[in-house]
């Protein structure tokens, strides 16, 4: 399968049975301007930068609630969580997704804003191939949470998302602590995702 970043929390994975974006968000967050053409749609929750369909041709399928879905001959499990770390009280809910395709395992972890402190939460975060995870705190972990995380969980990649860049200009952090705690390495924005690409942790670059 393929994994695309689109910028923020957005991404594409093309699997044999058809296009999975996530996280498709609106013109105000900076990137430029979002047109991707997909099967299905994921939403972690509902803000602007999170759930924007309308920048996703081709009647996609969309996935905003908690449960377990089929799609693109995926099978996409939404486990609940939280925008913050006081149980929703300063910015809601948050939905974490596991992709299982191609015998392998994705999750893209929203806006999660704490860490992870449910047996369903461990269980969507565990032997996972890849880890889609927010870094750049104040409407999400930070990036040390983020670290702890992985190190927790042990992806056999992790992808940091979320994070403020040439582009996005929101009130978080960047990508520099990340890379100098994890050794990140620098990806183009599109990759393979086999049993044999590389692990460790990475930031892909627009």
């Amino acid at each position: 399968m393929k994994l695309k970043w689109l910028g923020h929390s957005c991404f594409e994975l093309t699997l044999p049975g058809g296009v999975l974006v996530t996280d498709p968000y609106d013109d105000s967050v900076g990137y430029p301007p979002l047109h991707v053409r997909a099967d299905a749609a994921l939403s972690s929750h509902g803000h602007f930068d999170h759930n924007y369909f309308a920048a996703v041709e081709g009647d996609p399928q969309i996935i905003n609630t908690a449960g377990t879905f089929e799609a693109c001959g995926a099978k996409i499990t939404a486990t609940p969580s939280w925008h913050d770390d006081e149980a929703g009280a300063k910015r809601g809910a948050n939905l974490i997704f596991t992709i299982e395709a191609e015998g392998l395992r994705i999750a893209h972890l929203g806006d999660l804003g704490h860490l992870p402190d449910t047996d369903a939460q461990a269980a969507a975060l565990s032997n996972l191939d890849v880890m889609l995870i927010p870094i750049g705190g104040f409407f999400t972990i930070d990036t040390p949470a983020a670290v702890s995380i992985i190190e927790t969980y042990k992806p056999r990649c992790a992808v940091a998302m979320h994070f403020k860049n040439r582009y996005c200009g929101f009130p978080i952090s960047d990508e520099q602590e990340f890379a100098r705690l994890t050794g990140a390495q620098r990806l183009p924005n599109e990759i393979e995702i086999t049993r044999d690409a590389p692990a460790g942790c990475c930031v892909m670059e627009i």
